[in-house]
């Protein structure tokens, strides 16, 4: 059962030239409810994403935003993936994990998280939602 939803930052919230995805940004305001959500990104600090964001914002739809240069290990590691299910309190099988690099979600499905890669966010966005919906619908 998914508990917890864990997104990378550049090319899934914010395209890779650093433009704000509203759609998704919007989509992950109506998970916040139902899931545990985080951010996963292999980034120097932190500050490097804050500042994509209006004060709080990051706070107010992440419960949780690893930055790789602050842990000491970035994506593929899976150290990277297990912090991440630690602090939000799931396990790694509990967590859904959404990377726009494909050789990220095979480094956390190798440690048991059920992984989207997100090529089209619209796209992404109905096989999350998709999947969701298949995991009410089994209980």
């Amino acid at each position: 059962m998914i508990k917890a939803i864990l997104f990378d930052c550049f090319g899934v919230v914010l395209t890779v030239q650093d433009i704000r995805i509203d759609v998704m940004i919007d989509f992950i305001k109506t998970l916040k409810p139902a899931f545990k959500v985080g951010m996963v990104s292999n980034v120097i600090g932190r500050e490097t994403i804050e500042r994509r964001f209006a004060t709080g914002e990051l706070d107010s739809l992440f419960d949780t935003v690893i930055a790789s240069g602050e842990v000491g290990f970035e994506k593929p590691d899976h150290r990277i993936f297990d912090l991440a299910a630690e602090q939000l309190g799931v396990l790694p099988e509990e967590c859904l994990f959404i990377d726009d690099i494909q050789e990220y979600c095979d480094a956390a499905a190798r440690i048991g998280m059920k992984t989207i890669r997100c090529i089209d966010v619209t796209v992404c966005i109905e096989e999350i939602q998709t999947l969701i919906d298949s995991q009410s619908e089994r209980y």
